[in-house]
């Protein structure tokens, strides 16, 4: 009568094999869930991914390509963080 690979001491090399596929599948699940949340934050401004913080200049162009503020406005902050 043919017996279940376990009743004769353990998977063996099959249970190896399991083992890492389920090491693999898991791990890609996380790797897939730390990637989606720092997508999902970097889009909602939370998280730039960068590591640094923008400089005064870079908000400031920022805002101006955004329409935020005026041509006029943004020469007159351009010097004024010129003087500074």
């Amino acid at each position: 009568m043919m017996m279940w690979p376990y009743w004769y001491g353990g998977w063996g090399v099959w249970g190896w094999i399991l083992m890492l596929l389920y090491a693999i599948f898991w791990g890609g699940i996380m790797a897939l869930a730390v990637y989606l949340v720092t997508r999902a934050l970097g889009r909602a401004g939370l998280w730039t991914g960068t590591g640094r913080a923008e400089t005064p200049l870079e908000i400031l162009k920022r805002r101006y390509a955004a329409g935020e503020i005026s041509s006029e406005d943004y020469q007159r902050m351009k010097e004024e963080l010129k003087r500074d």
